[in-house]
């Protein structure tokens, strides 16, 4: 997708955060961006902000957990600005404990955001950039949670997988029927963002990503080098274990 200015983009969880950083990036690209959280306060303050800067953007308080609100965002896009062209699936949430201890209720709280939402998101969004008959790209967030695991983050380990193996199985049937539109999946590492206080790294650099992955197709985006070893360390092990078949 190498053209930005002049298309249109639905951003979720866009109201901080890695959100809020690539909805800035996309405006600054010339695109106009649906902007979608559930936070209603703070997503409102930071659309009014980006008018502001004449940036074209439109604000929506979205639950992505719930499948009908995403359809009504990806109708307000078409509906605004005619057409769809990416998606950026971001919206997450976070909490922590050991999995035998977490509640059932905690349990579908983050895999009703982070995988479901992800999900939804593809659902509505993937035929709207599909009908406009033009390029576009879905971009998915996930985490290096998505190739390692990290103790006591069970519930939002096993979704950020879960959205690494959609990326992989969507960008597989897009290219199967010749669709011109790039899925990318982002794994950031230590982000400095309300769910993580003490990243390290800007969301803008994850934002930075985005667009270059955008523009150059890019199937996987690290955003740093955080836990490289442990993730190496990983699929070593995963790979070979294959000696250990038995035949």
């Amino acid at each position: 997708m190498n053209t930005l200015s002049g298309r249109v983009a639905v951003v979720t969880g866009a109201a901080s955060g890695i959100g809020l950083a690539v909805s800035e990036a996309l405006v600054a690209e010339g695109m106009s961006v649906v902007m979608a959280d559930i936070d209603d306060e703070s997503l409102r303050l930071q659309a009014s902000r980006l008018a502001d800067r004449e940036a074209v953007v439109v604000p929506m308080t979205v639950d992505v957990s719930d499948p009908e609100a995403l359809d009504s965002v990806g109708r307000a896009a078409v509906a605004e600005f005619g057409a769809l062209h990416l998606a950026v699936n971001n919206a997450g949430i976070v909490n922590r404990g050991y999995s035998w201890e977490l509640s059932l209720e905690e349990w579908h709280r983050v895999l009703n955001t982070n995988l479901w939402g992800v999900i939804h998101g593809v659902r509505s969004f993937v035929p709207l950039i599909l009908a406009s008959g033009d390029e576009g790209h879905v971009v998915n967030v996930a985490s290096m949670a998505a190739v390692m695991a990290l103790d006591r983050l069970g519930p939002y380990t096993v979704a950020k997988h879960g959205v690494l193996g959609l990326s992989d199985v969507l960008r597989a049937e897009l290219r199967g029927i010749d669709a011109p539109v790039g899925v990318s999946v982002v794994m950031p590492g230590m982000i400095r963002t309300n769910l993580n206080r003490f990243g390290t790294v800007e969301p803008s650099t994850v934002a930075a990503n985005i667009v270059d992955a955008i523009r150059r197709n890019r199937d996987y985006v690290f955003t740093d080098d955080h836990s490289e070893a442990e993730v190496d360390a990983r699929l070593r092990s995963i790979l070979a274990s294959r000696s250990d078949v038995q035949t």
